[in-house]
């Protein structure tokens, strides 16, 4: 996986919870895909709460980058 994004002002949880979230996101993404999202970000493509932590992934599976959008 990807070093985690850490933007500080965007975090308003403890770093290790966001860390965990990520992860989370990362290894099960058939969980989260049945999560979806009601903040307004489906505005900018996201299809489930999974989109909101992975923003792309390799043909294997593998995280390339994440979303930013997870922190808040």
């Amino acid at each position: 996986m990807p070093p985690l994004p850490y933007v500080p002002q965007m975090v308003p949880r403890p770093v290790e919870l966001v860390k965990r979230a990520y992860v989370f996101a990362a290894q099960n993404p058939g969980v989260l895909g049945y999560v979806p999202c009601y903040c307004g970000c489906e505005n900018n493509g996201h299809v489930s709460n999974v989109n909101c932590f992975v923003a792309s992934r390799a043909p294997n599976g593998a995280v390339e980058s994440w979303d930013t959008h997870g922190m808040t």
